[in-house]
């Protein structure tokens, strides 16, 4: 265990497994970073179709909070290690570095990394499997993600909370005024955000990248043509996932809860979702001097303080290198035939009687997952030997994963990446149906074995390279 710095944060799991001696002179460290803490599970409405803090398996998928994010995955790349290391084939050192702070923004994850970098080590690679595929049916390789700032912005008056009939006047420097005036000025037509600069370091798209989105909704459509127009929905994932944003998520006033209150304090959050190469820590300070500039022009009486609660820095990934072809060939070789599988249902596995569970998904793209109430799943096939093993009477085409970026945010990744000067990759191994953060959360069990494959082969082919 590695102690985070504050005493009320958890601390991070760090682990060593060590390759064959054979290869000791060059062999290769990878570190495969996760996370086991989860968000809250309150079933108040009796949502949940088991205890989401019960494992439980309803028709070939195991449901509870945490079992795709991140608890699943992490166990998937756990077994892998073990076996390899049960049949000598371990050619890589690995490091697993699993904390418990990433739902709450990696807290202390940084410091405490720093602090013990010596025990944890030299780092040639760096792995994760915290997301999603887009839909239920095509793996995919993630390549991007946003970043973030969270702000909290505060406009105080010298006065307390008046009455707005005995006290309100035009002399009067009202907070909750000032705040409005001042979120104003943020973004403006088509919501563009208006800080200087805020744009300026953004990459251009590459002509490669391009394909990549041809791929993406060209697979998409033919599975689903409800979707739409290529076009569109090339645009929609465009903007979600290499589009700047700027978003007000709620407000606070002092005082009683009635209508005719001047309050003396108001409040607002913000977040900034950034792009690669928009450097976190500089776009905060060009907020903060920005709201300051804002706020001098108002020439109002009260007290302007803006906190930067959080920052999280955007990530681009190399999806030429060598980790990612690695993960593309042992994704083609474990998924192809996925369409044709049959598995032997378990005879000890929870069966319950059908009942309605929503579809929905916080995924890359919510339009792309099934947000109408559907029964639980039918269980697959039940005429094949192993749960894990896919066969078929005819072999399906071979198809690579899909390369993708994510509008969401992992704090930790492009910290790791600078901290060891080491390349990093995401594996997600979840559908977009998996129900992450939401009621019913599960993962598919033929997910999970096909994980812990792919894991196996890059644990032991990417030091060959």
């Amino acid at each position: 265990m590695l102690a985070a710095p504050n005493a009320q944060w958890n601390p991070i799991i760090l682990a060593k497994f060590r390759g064959n001696a054979s290869t000791s002179e060059h062999r290769k460290k990878i570190l495969f970073y996760g996370h086991y803490d989860v968000i809250p599970a309150a079933d108040e409405k009796g949502k949940w179709v088991a205890d989401p803090f019960t494992l439980s398996g309803i028709n070939d998928y195991l449901y509870g909070r945490g079992t795709s994010d991140n608890k699943g995955p992490i166990m998937a790349a756990i077994y892998a290690v073990a076996e390899l290391i049960a049949h000598k084939g371990l050619e890589s050192d690995i490091i697993f570095l699993i904390e418990g702070e990433e739902e709450c923004g990696s807290r202390g994850f940084a410091q405490a990394v720093k602090v013990n970098k010596k025990l944890i080590g030299d780092v040639d690679w760096i792995l994760l499997a915290n997301s999603y595929w887009l839909d239920d049916h095509v793996p995919c390789l993630t390549y991007g993600l946003r970043g973030v700032v969270h702000a909290t912005i505060e406009v105080r008056s010298e006065h307390p909370d008046l009455h707005s009939g005995v006290d309100g006047s035009t002399l009067l420097d009202e907070s909750l005024k000032d705040l409005v005036n001042l979120l104003s000025k943020l973004s403006g037509k088509q919501n563009q955000v208006e800080i200087p600069g805020f744009y300026e370091p953004i990459l251009p798209l590459s002509s490669e990248e391009e394909k990549h989105y041809d791929e993406i909704t060209r697979t998409l459509l033919e599975r689903n043509p409800t979707l739409g127009d290529q076009q569109e929905l090339t645009e929609t994932l465009k903007r979600r996932w290499r589009e700047a944003t700027l978003t007000i998520h709620r407000f606070y006033t002092s005082g009683p809860e009635n209508s005719t209150i001047i309050p003396q304090l108001a409040r607002a959050a913000i977040s900034l979702r950034l792009v690669p190469n928009q450097e976190a820590d500089q776009i905060s300070k060009s907020l903060v001097g920005f709201l300051h500039d804002e706020f001098t022009k108002l020439n109002s009486k009260n007290m302007l303080t803006v906190n930067i609660d959080h920052l999280a820095e955007p990530w681009l990934g190399d999806f030429n290198n060598e980790i990612y072809k690695t993960l593309e060939e042992a994704i083609t070789d474990v998924w192809t035939g996925e369409t044709n599988q049959r598995s032997r249902r378990s005879s000890t596995k929870l069966q319950v009687s059908p009942v309605t569970v929503p579809r929905v998904s916080t995924t890359t793209s919510s339009t792309l997952a099934n947000v109408s109430a559907s029964p639980l799943p039918e269980p697959l096939d039940s005429d094949m030997e192993d749960p894990h093993v896919m066969t078929s009477q005819h072999t399906a085409p071979r198809r690579k994963p899909l390369y993708i970026r994510e509008g969401g945010s992992i704090p930790a990744i492009r910290f790791l990446e600078k901290e060891f000067n080491a390349p990093a990759a995401q594996l997600p191994c979840g559908q977009a149906s998996d129900n992450a953060h939401l009621d019913n959360e599960r993962i598919r069990l033929v997910n999970l074995y096909k994980a812990k494959d792919i894991f196996k082969r890059v644990f032991r082919e990417l030091p060959r390279r």
